[in-house]
Order: C-alpha cells, then structure tokens, then sequence
C-alpha cells in the first residue's frame, strides 16, 4: 500500500519547479518528463507545518495513515549497509570495513543501490587530510558509481539507472558554466566532497546530481562495469585528447599509459581520432604491458628513465625521438610529437615537458620555447556529463575497450594503497551486488 500525501507548506521566499525525471535521446539530448520538483530559494527557514491535521491522505484503507515513499518493488529496503570509510581523516589512508545505517531520502534525494563503483587514485587524496570542506570523521570515498533507484519521493525514477560522478552538479549560470567551464563552477557540487561518496551499497544523493543512463546501455550485452570507467578516467581522457588537438596521422605521447587515465587517453586519442601514440610509464609497468595486448592504445611503448638528467634523459630522448620517426615511417621533418598528454599523479611526470627544471609543483618553461615552438599548455580537471556519456558510447559500439580489473568491496582498501604505490594498470572496479538487475 502506498499513500500519497499532500502538506500545506507555508514559505516565504521564491519557489521554481524544475522538472528532474529526465531521459537521453539516441542523439543523447537531455529530455525533460512532466514529473517535477519543487526547489525552494530562498535564505530563510521555510515555515513548513507537517503536523498530522495538515496531511491530506489519499489512502485506501485505515492503515496508510503513514506516508509511505515509493519504493524498489520486490527489494527490501534495507537499514543497514557495508561501506569503506575513513573513520578519522588523517595524514595516512586509513580504510576499513563498517556496517553503517541506509539514510532515508529527503525531498529532492534519492537512495541508489550502487551497483559497479570505480576506484580512482583521486579517492586516496579525498580520503586523507581532510581537505577543506571534507568531512573529518566517518569519510566515504568514491566518486564513479552506477546504480539504480530504491527509493525516492519521485514514483518515476524508482528503478531507473543513474551514474554519479564527482562533478554531481554545476549552477549552469555563472560566467564559467556559461562559457562551458563548469569544473571551474563557484557553486559545482562535488562526490564525494559535498555528497557520500560511491564506496558503499547504498548511496543517498540529490538527484539532480543523477547521470541519467541512455537505454541502449542496459540491455544486457554492456558490461556495466566497463560503463563505469568512463564516468571520471574516460571523460577526463576524452577532454584531454580534444584539447590536444590530436588528428589523423598526429603522434601523441601519452605519459602514464598503464594508468585508468592513461589507457583510455591512448585509446581515445588512437580508436577515435586516428592519431599514432606512444605510452610511457614506470619501465616495472612497461614490462609488464609489452607482455600483454596494447596495441588498442598504443603503438610504442617506452619505459621512463629514473633520472630527469644526465645520460639517462638523453638516452631517453633520442629513443623518444626515433619513435616519432618510425611512427611517421621517416617521412617529413624530423620533429617530435604533435602533442604531450600527461596523465600521471607523480610530478615527476611533469618535468622534462620541455627542459621544464625541477621546482615545487610549478611547472617552468622557457619563454623563448614558449613563443618561438608556439607552444600550448592546459589543464583538464575532467569531462562533463557529456563527455561521459560519449566515452560510454565509444564503449558500447566497441570502439575502445577499457582495460578493467574487477575486486571486491572488501578490497577496496588494498586496492586503494596498491594505487598510492603506483602498483595497479588499467581501471579497478568493484561489483557492489552479485547480480545486478
């Protein structure tokens, strides 16, 4: 039985309704449904009375005088969950294993059970510290979840399936979002910053921080897990690659190539721009790389010298350049690679970009080179929504192949420092449930 009630509410401030039950298009285009939610702006308390006089019913039987929230059918909804946490933000990762409480939906909330959540080297810096606005206690990490809806105040999005990603949500008005910025957005709202993160069975979030997923994805034949990589590492790859300006016939250094990032950078810039690549990483992860299949992502692979200096870099860079030339098959000028795409979470990834010396996480190049190479160099927090949602479809069609390696939830926190020690390759996923619907 489930009774619908409506409150008399009395605020004061602006009321906008929004609609949020939302679905993608083929030509991924955000569509809006009639169902709707009311936002309150204002800056006050709102007065809203919800005594038992003031709720109107709309019931069947005696008993629904409880209001009742939609639920997953045939799913019991629980009380209590598994999740990894940090108990105590400190210098050092500190994960365990805890039986925490489900927390009910507010309005405009839902509660998703997760179903894949990746696992990103950025979860082992949200989870130490804490950084400024990050909980100091009882921290939940992840930020690359998909799920379904169990429970919600919206009927219409129970049993739908959702991404979560770190940028949950932008304002969409400010002069960054306006300009298509919105990792720069002064009101973004961040998992697992400003919502629990992914690294529990049960999630409840806002939902209009929800990725809704296009109904091509979930017919069965997607490996959702896979899905799962392109929320954070694919879109990051995919913005990286663009602003690379990589094309046809281009050669593309990707440094850091074993890494979530770097793999499906290689992948994106070499399956989808057609462009030559050449994957560096720690010579330990080269080893084992050249052992296995790379050709999806890489075209040459080279291990990185132990030393920015001496013998060492120059022997490094005279391979390097003998690479561009066997790429281009010894055609034209003698040169470089068109593009540099450091995707890497060790600084030392950074230097020798172009002679940059050493320094404390600056990054220096010599004005000459700047000006008279023409050279370019940006940043890229991450993709966006859409981004995400093109990476997932490069997946679907087969176009490019994550290389993903799925653990345990229990696992999370080895896999967490194995990350830290730069002792993984390719995506870590973990399966929240063992048969996802």
């Amino acid at each position: 039985m489930i009774a619908t009630w409506r409150p008399r509410v009395s605020l004061g401030g602006n009321i906008a309704v929004h609609p949020f039950n939302s679905t993608v298009s083929p030509n991924g285009e955000l569509k809006k449904s009639a169902a709707a939610a009311v936002q309150i702006h204002n800056t006050v308390e709102p007065d809203i009375n919800l005594d038992k006089e003031s709720l109107q019913y709309e019931a069947n039987s005696p008993e629904s005088m409880v209001a009742k929230l939609p639920e997953m059918p045939g799913l019991p909804f629980p009380s209590m969950q598994r999740a990894i946490l940090t108990p105590e933000m400190g210098e050092n990762l500190s994960l365990v294993l805890r039986n925490i409480a489900v927390r009910e939906p507010d309005y405009g909330e839902a509660v998703i059970q997760i179903l894949y959540t990746g696992i990103c080297r950025s979860d082992a810096s949200f989870s130490v510290g804490p950084g400024s606005g990050y909980p100091k206690q009882n921290h939940i990490a992840g930020h690359e979840g998909i799920g379904r809806v169990v429970k919600s105040h919206d009927p219409f999005i129970i049993g739908r399936t959702f991404g979560i990603r770190y940028l949950g949500k932008s304002c969409g008005s400010c002069t960054y979002c306006i300009r298509g910025l919105v990792t720069s957005c002064p009101s973004q709202l961040n998992v697992p910053k400003h919502i629990t993160g992914t690294f529990q069975e049960y999630a409840t979030v806002p939902t209009g921080c929800l990725v809704p997923l296009p109904d091509a994805f979930l017919r069965g034949d997607v490996d959702l897990a896979f899905c799962t990589a392109a929320l954070c590492s694919g879109s990051t790859a995919l913005v990286s690659v663009r602003a690379a300006k990589a094309s046809l016939g281009a050669v593309v250094i990707v440094v850091g190539v074993a890494g979530a990032i770097g793999h499906l950078t290689g992948a994106i810039a070499k399956q989808v721009f057609g462009a030559r690549v050449i994957g560096i990483d720690l010579k330990s992860k080269i080893d084992v790389l050249q052992s296995q299949d790379h050709g999806d992502y890489s075209d040459i692979l080279l291990g990185a010298p132990e030393t920015d200096m001496g013998h060492a870099w120059s022997d490094f860079h005279s391979m390097l350049m003998q690479s561009c030339d066997k790429l281009r098959r010894n055609h034209g000028l003698r040169r470089a690679a068109e593009a540099v795409i450091v995707a890497s979470s060790s600084f030392s990834a950074f230097r020798r970009l172009d002679e940059v010396p050493k320094g404390n996480n600056n990054i220096c190049l010599p004005l000459h080179s700047v000006v008279e190479r023409n050279l370019h160099v940006s940043g890229n927090l991450m993709g966006g929504h859409r981004e995400a949602l093109e990476v997932m479809e490069y997946i679907a069609t087969g176009q490019i192949k994550p290389r993903v390696t799925k653990v345990a939830l229990e696992d999370i926190p080895e896999q967490m420092q194995h990350l830290v020690d730069c002792k993984t390759a390719g995506k870590i996923v973990a399966p929240m449930v063992t048969a996802p619907v």
